[in-house]
């Protein structure tokens, strides 16, 4: 056998158990790229529902949470309604259905979702 040839096989020897190792590290860890993607969304969900939470001690601090929670929030077309009042959102490509204040809150906080995070934050925050 060749020099040359010895060589080539075991590059290819070597190509391939390292296309093994990135097959098994995606398979068994769900993927390095994925899990980035999962740790950023989880970040921002995170960081929504810290200024839920606080936007929510402070209402009800002023005993105006419980009068609001059963009002309805609706957004759309870079617009929230609440509490019979429209407030216009930078976010133009934000829709959110029909839900009561307080079927948002939990929604945020114990689903960690997303939008009805979003939704709190635009018709309650600053």
């Amino acid at each position: 056998m060749k020099k040359s040839q010895a060589s080539l096989e075991y590059s290819a020897m070597i190509a391939l158990i390292l296309v093994i190792i990135l097959v098994a590290v995606f398979y068994f860890g769900e993927g390095v790229v994925p899990k980035a993607i999962q740790s950023s969304k989880q970040n921002e969900v995170l960081q929504y529902q810290n200024r839920v939470e606080s936007i929510k001690v402070n209402y009800e601090a002023t005993g105006a949470w419980n009068s609001l929670k059963n009002e309805t929030i609706s957004c759309s077309n870079s617009q929230c309604t609440f509490n019979d009042e429209t407030k216009s959102i930078d976010d133009s490509t934000f829709s959110y259905s029909e839900t009561t204040l307080e079927n948002a809150y939990n929604k945020c906080i114990y689903e960690n979702d997303l939008d009805s995070c979003k939704a709190i934050v635009y018709v309650l925050g600053d």
